[in-house]
């Protein structure tokens, strides 16, 4: 299979992963799960999502330096579900007909 999807059939079965824990699942380099990952964030399939550390009460995701740490938070990755994956059923309208003698 190939490693893209490979990784997107990870993210998909996980619905919220790392890079590391993608990396180890399909015994990959980190980076390059990572690299994997990005590109369905700009196909628009999947999010990334940077998680604030613990320690940071500013609410700045440890960016600005107010909370001592300029350690950025974990990055995980979520899959998207579009709105137009919804399953959709066709209507059948059935209708009898009756046999008509000439």
């Amino acid at each position: 299979m190939n490693p893209l999807f490979a990784v997107r059939d990870s993210l998909r079965a996980a619905g919220l992963a790392g890079a590391a824990e993608i990396a180890a699942q399909l015994q990959v380099p980190a980076e390059v799960a990572a690299d994997m990952l990005d590109h369905w964030v700009r196909r628009g399939l999947a999010e990334r999502l940077e998680a604030q550390p613990a320690s940071c009460s500013s609410g700045a995701c440890a960016r600005c330096g107010l909370c001592g740490t300029r350690t950025p938070g974990a990055v995980l990755y979520r899959w998207r579900t579009p709105a137009n994956a919804t399953p959709r059923t066709a209507a059948i309208t059935l209708r009898s007909v009756s046999a008509t003698s000439p």
